[in-house]
């Protein structure tokens, strides 16, 4: 079996010889966190009687993609109890293909798609499908940019949300950020901020709420960096319901952490003061429960469909660390597990060795990651995604949303 198709296996429950590893770096990484966080000054005169306020209790979302509704819908039981926790849920598998037209994946299983649908609406958690902006670099700046096919795409996704029966919106146009030179972002900007706004209105006179899905902002004066400013937090954070800050993906091309520590704080510090602070309560952090498995170097002549990067998640990872005999090693620096091996890719014709390194965020992580939130005064939290995780992950993050904080 290769790393591929150990992509989708189910975990297995085996016993991990890193376990001791895991203790002392889950010790060191919490630790390293707690010297993060701001400390009561300690000044003479009387003491203060008034017992501390705990944060409260995070909300919990999620995004689903197509990919994994078979994992989650083999797990009937853990599926349901899981539910009950979860306050909104993004199917994640429609696509902006044009200003009128909303398009399901060409690979969604359309049958699991709709089994999974009613669960949620059995479970009475609110169903807000994540929109992606499919469409090539500029496409959806130049719909934006135009007033009247502005409002007609406002139209089609609130006729697309009844046709649903949608019980909101997430809008998810990453290609601003990702495909569109950052030079077009001054005239994008504006036109974004006009289109969030109208959609809010259209959407919330339907009776239905606005989320965004959006990447992170940055403190120019501390990282000397704005981020993804096109997006104008701060304007929108007024008209959407939920703005999910999407802290995670730091590494993607090159090797190297998911949501590196000091990394997320920035992402943090970063959103809460962009944002006015009347909309903190409107915050929702994107952590993640997932990891990259890259080649770093390479020996011989790989054949053609030797693996790339591929993805990895805490429900396979025992068994590709059991396959390959991985020792996975702790970093506190970073929060996270990081772990490298050799692998021989052979067609018979071709072959090669090569030396891939991993990154993964595993439960400890995400729980760590879900305190920092809470510390600094966000109550949401969105997991990417549902159906990556395990019992653990699962059980680490309702345990870090809802336990007092307050030494």
């Amino acid at each position: 079996m290769d790393d591929v198709a150990a992509a989708s296996s189910e975990r297995q429950s085996t016993s991990r010889s890193w376990a001791l590893l895991g203790f002392f770096g889950v010790f060191c990484v919490v630790a390293f966190a707690v010297a993060l966080w701001p400390r009561e000054s300690h000044v003479t005169g009387p003491v203060a009687t008034t017992t501390p306020v705990p944060p409260a209790p995070a909300t919990i979302d999620g995004w689903t993609p197509y990919w994994v509704l078979d994992r989650i819908l083999e797990q009937p039981d853990s599926g349901a109890s899981r539910l009950s926790n979860l306050r909104e849920v993004s199917p994640f598998w429609f696509s902006v293909t044009g200003f009128d037209a909303i398009d399901s994946d060409t690979f969604t299983p359309d049958d699991l798609a709709e089994e999974y649908i009613g669960q949620l609406r059995n479970a009475g958690v609110a169903i807000v499908p994540s929109l992606l902006d499919r469409m090539a670099a500029g496409q959806m700046a130049t719909i934006l940019s135009n007033p009247v096919v502005r409002s007609a795409h406002v139209v089609a996704i609130r006729e697309f949300a009844e046709q649903l029966d949608a019980d909101g919106i997430d809008i998810d146009y990453e290609q601003f950020a990702f495909a569109d030179d950052p030079s077009t972002w001054i005239a994008t900007r504006p036109n974004w901020i006009d289109f969030i706004a109208e959609l809010s209105v259209g959407l919330h006179d339907d009776g239905r709420t606005l989320s965004v899905s959006i990447p992170a902002v940055y403190d120019e004066r501390v990282t000397g960096d704005r981020g993804y400013w096109v997006y104008d937090h701060g304007a929108i954070a007024e008209y959407v319901d939920s703005l999910r800050i999407m802290a995670y993906d730091y590494s993607v091309v090159e090797p190297g952490p998911i949501a590196p520590l000091d990394w997320f704080e920035q992402v943090i510090d970063g959103v809460l003061l962009a944002v006015p602070q009347q909309f903190h309560e409107r915050i929702v952090l994107g952590i993640g429960s997932y990891g990259y498995n890259w080649p770093t170097t390479v020996i011989g002549e790989c054949p053609e469909d030797a693996p790339g990067r591929t993805g990895v998640n805490p429900g396979t990872l025992d068994d590709l660390i059991s396959r390959r005999g991985i020792e996975p090693v702790a970093d506190v620096v970073t929060g996270e597990w990081t772990a490298t091996y050799e692998l021989t890719v052979d067609n018979g014709v071709t072959q090669c060795v090569q030396t891939r390194q991993l990154h993964w965020i595993d439960a400890d992580g995400v729980a760590l990651r879900v305190e920092m939130a809470r510390r600094a005064g966000i109550e949401g939290v969105a997991l990417w995604a549902l159906g990556y995780e395990d019992d653990e992950v699962w059980n680490a993050l309702i345990s870090s949303s809802t336990r007092n904080l307050i030494p």
